[in-house]
Order: structure tokens, then C-alpha cells, then sequence
């Protein structure tokens, strides 16, 4: 699959690419995505699995409670919780549970003995807890709490979900046709009809798609879905625009966030079987190149963090959503390489910056039109396409200005166009 060549205004003043900028080109033509924007980048879930034999008093304590009715409260390493019982699906037999702090705590494994070694605990962890903790304080309190309820622990392993949300962009009517997936179990859902098949895609839809879902919950699972109606309806809206509120453009006092236009989210959901396969020897780091230590591998929420990146552009490049056939859609690639994932901190907000030309910049609007009319002559483009492509280029208004300025109206400009392209072409100068 081949990638958009990506240019912004400044970078096209100096004739060089910008692997950050809002303007695509292609032999399939020119996209300005400067109307998307990503609001956040970061960690949804982290669910953290410990192995290790059963404190006999904590046990009994849990149990004691869970007998004497509904709703009995526990103290657990300082903070309440609600203990239940869980289904046998989950693999354990007691919850503890605090929405209020974004906790679940299953423990007790139903595939042990309560006095053998085994993967007795599982921790969830919400997008509140974790955005107010950072990352080494939501490893401090899991390990905090596994040390109250297990004797010899160890880390067993670990499952992430990692999200973006954006305005501006929702999946085309055309979305499932284009989408390139290895996962071949298929669930639809549109409205109250479902259907489930075994073919070459898992996809969940909802209405007119609302949400549509790739792979199953025990592998890499891809889903993207409209997340402002989804936390409006969970009771989660004040928080979210909180943090969509805080997302800065290239005026930091200007927000990007429009209350009044749909957030949808795209999210990669990696099971611990799945962060076991990467840890197994790809580099994942996009910076550094680091390899994860094959040793430790990902047992650890902590020891993912610094892959974070590399694992989110890994996972929309296997589950992909194609222009054509040998092209990836120019969205799907700012997708998959704008956002970044760090470990310190807590918002976890993405923020682009770039510098436009603005009143007075005659040089640089001079050698942003040249640059593309070499651009545009190296991919093909017709004079009418080249038209089309600067019209839509994002600075379209000073173009026009600087041209006028200089007494080259419409049909003159028009036939210098097609000039410059046929120079280009013949000359050997195209980019």
C-alpha cells in the first residue's frame, strides 16, 4: 500500500514535505483534511491480570461480606468497595466495584485452587481513574492493591485500549467495501436487527453506522463509533467535553472542540494475547526504533507505555481503510500517524501546530504555487485538476490576491497554469 505525500503551507514555501501537514497529494489527486481535528489521543482501559496464592484472611473477609447480602462495602488499600458476585464467563468469583474511582477488582480465580498459585486477580482501570493518576500511578495502585489480596505475586499480563477522538471525519456510506481486515468473523447490527456470519470481516453496526466493530474481544479489535451520543448516554458527557474542551489548535487560545458537531471516536483494543505476540520481537518504539525486552515483555502496564505509538500505527495499518486498491485513504493515514501516546502526561492531548502565510508573505506565496505546480506535474494532474488543487489548497484567498496584484486575472492565470505544467513535464523540473 502506498501513502499520500503530506504537505503543509509552510513547508510547501520552502519546497519540502511535512509529514504533519493538512495537504495530501497522490496520482489520485489533492485533500486538504485541515477540516479534521483531533481532540484526544490516549489510554481508554487498562485491565492488569496478577498470578499468585490467595490471602486466606482477605478471602474469608470478601466472602463474609459478599454472604451477608447486596451490597456490602469492603475496604481495600484505603478505598471502598462494592462486592458482587460476577458471571462465570469472567473466569473469577467475586467484584469489587467503585464507579465513583473507576475500579474493578475481580478476584479469585474459578480455574484454581484457592491455596494453589494462580492468576487470582484481574484489575480494571476507567478513563477517569487514569487520567488523574498518570501511568506510573495507575501501576502503583494495581500492584498496591494485588499486594492486599495475593502472597507471592507476579504480573501475568496485561490488555490496553488506546483512542482518538475527532471532528470533522465520520465513516463513509462506502466504509465496510473499503476497509482491508485480516479478522474473518462478521457481526451486524443495525437497529434491533442483528445478523452474525464467518467471512472475511467482524462488523458491528448500529443504526446508520453509528458503530461498526472489527475482530473479536480475545484478539485485536478495531471499532469506531459516534462517542458523543455513546457518553452522553452513559452519563460520561461532562467529563469528555472536559477534555475535548482543553484541545488546542494553532492559536492556543482558540479551542478546537465544537460543541455543537459529533465526536467520533476510533479505537484499538489490545488483548493481553495480543500485546504477548508484539513482545515477542517487533520494533514497536517510533522514535527510538527499542525493541520490548523479551524477557519482561508486556506482563506490565508500565512496560507497554512506551510502545504505545508504535503499537496504535501497527494496528490501523493491518486493519486499514483503503482509498483503492494499492492506496490507503488519506483520513485512515492521519490517523494512523498524527496521534502520539506518552506515558507522563495525565490529559494525553495531541496538539498541532502550524504557521500560515499570512498578509505581506508575497515570497512565500510565490514558491508555495511553484512547489505545487511541480507537485502536481509529477503526479499527473491535468491543468484543470491543478486548478481544482490550488482552489482547494487552503490558501486559495492569498493566492488569488497576489495574482490579481499583479494585473493576471482568471483565464490568464488559467493559461499560465497549464504552461507551467507542460514546462515542467518537458523540462525534467517536475518534484
Amino acid at each position: 500500500m502506498s501513502d499520500w505525500d503530506r504537505y503543509s503551507i509552510s513547508s510547501l514555501a520552502s519546497g519540502e514535505a511535512d509529514p504533519l501537514g493538512n495537504l495530501f497529494l497522490s496520482p489520485a489527486g489533492q485533500v486538504d483534511l485541515s477540516n479534521i481535528r483531533i481532540l484526544h489521543a490516549g489510554i481508554d482501559t487498562i485491565r492488569q491480570t496478577y498470578s499468585g496464592v490467595p490471602c486466606r484472611y482477605e478471602f474469608d473477609r470478601l466472602r463474609e461480606a459478599y454472604q451477608s447480602g447486596e451490597g456490602a462495602i469492603v475496604n481495600l488499600a484505603g478505598s471502598d468497595f462494592i462486592v458482587g458476585a460476577v458471571g462465570q464467563d469472567s473466569g473469577y468469583r467475586y467484584k469489587l466495584q467503585n464507579n465513583d474511582l473507576g475500579v474493578i477488582v475481580l478476584f479469585r480465580s474459578r480455574h484454581a485452587k484457592l491455596d494453589t498459585f494462580g492468576s487470582h486477580v484481574k484489575i480494571e482501570l476507567s478513563p477517569h481513574f487514569i487520567y488523574e493518576h498518570g501511568a506510573n500511578g495507575c501501576q502503583t495502585y494495581m500492584d498496591t492493591l494485588a499486594c492486599h489480596l495475593l502472597a507471592r505475586l507476579e504480573h501475568q499480563s496485561c490488555a490496553v485500549h488506546l483512542a482518538i477522538d475527532v471532528q470533522g471525519w465520520t465513516p463513509p456510506r462506502d466504509f465496510l467495501d473499503r476497509f482491508t481486515t485480516r479478522s474473518r468473523h462478521i457481526y451486524t447490527a443495525d437497529g434491533i436487527n442483528r445478523m452474525e456470519l464467518d467471512q472475511g470481516t467482524i462488523a458491528t453496526g448500529y443504526g446508520d453506522r453509528e458503530t461498526v466493530t472489527f475482530g473479536r474481544a480475545a484478539s485485536l479489535q478495531l471499532t469506531t463509533y459516534n462517542k458523543s451520543k455513546q457518553a452522553l448516554a452513559t452519563d460520561k458527557l461532562d467529563f469528555w467535553q472536559g477534555i475535548w474542551s482543553t484541545a488546542a489548535g494553532d492559536d492556543p487560545c482558540t479551542a478546537l472542540y465544537d460543541p455543537d458537531q459529533p465526536v467520533q471516536r476510533i479505537e484499538c483494543r489490545f488483548h493481553q494475547s495480543v500485546l504477548a505476540d508484539y513482545a515477542r520481537g517487533e520494533p514497536h518504539n517510533p522514535d527510538t526504533g527499542e525493541c520490548p525486552d523479551p524477557h519482561k515483555g508486556f506482563a506490565r502496564f508500565i512496560d507497554v507505555v512506551p510502545h504505545l505509538t508504535g503499537l496504535w500505527r501497527s494496528a490501523l495499518q493491518s486493519q486499514r481503510l483503503d482509498h483503492s486498491r494499492d492506496l490507503i485513504d488519506p483520513a485512515w493515514q492521519l490517523f494512523r500517524d498524527d496521534p502520539r501516546f506518552h506515558s507522563s502526561a495525565p490529559d494525553f492531548l495531541y496538539k498541532r501546530r502550524k504557521k500560515t502565510p499570512g498578509q505581506g508573505n508575497d515570497k512565500n506565496i510565490a514558491l508555495v504555487v511553484g512547489n505545487l505546480i511541480s507537485l502536481y506535474a509529477r503526479q499527473g494532474f491535468t491543468a484543470k485538476q491543478a486548478m481544482h488543487g490550488l482552489a482547494h489548497c487552503g490558501i486559495w484567498n492569498e493566492i488569488a490576491a497576489y495574482y490579481r496584484a499583479r494585473g493576471i486575472h482568471a483565464a490568464e492565470f488559467r493559461q499560465l497554469l497549464h504552461d507551467k505544467l507542460i514546462e515542467r513535464r518537458m523540462l525534467g523540473r517536475a518534484a
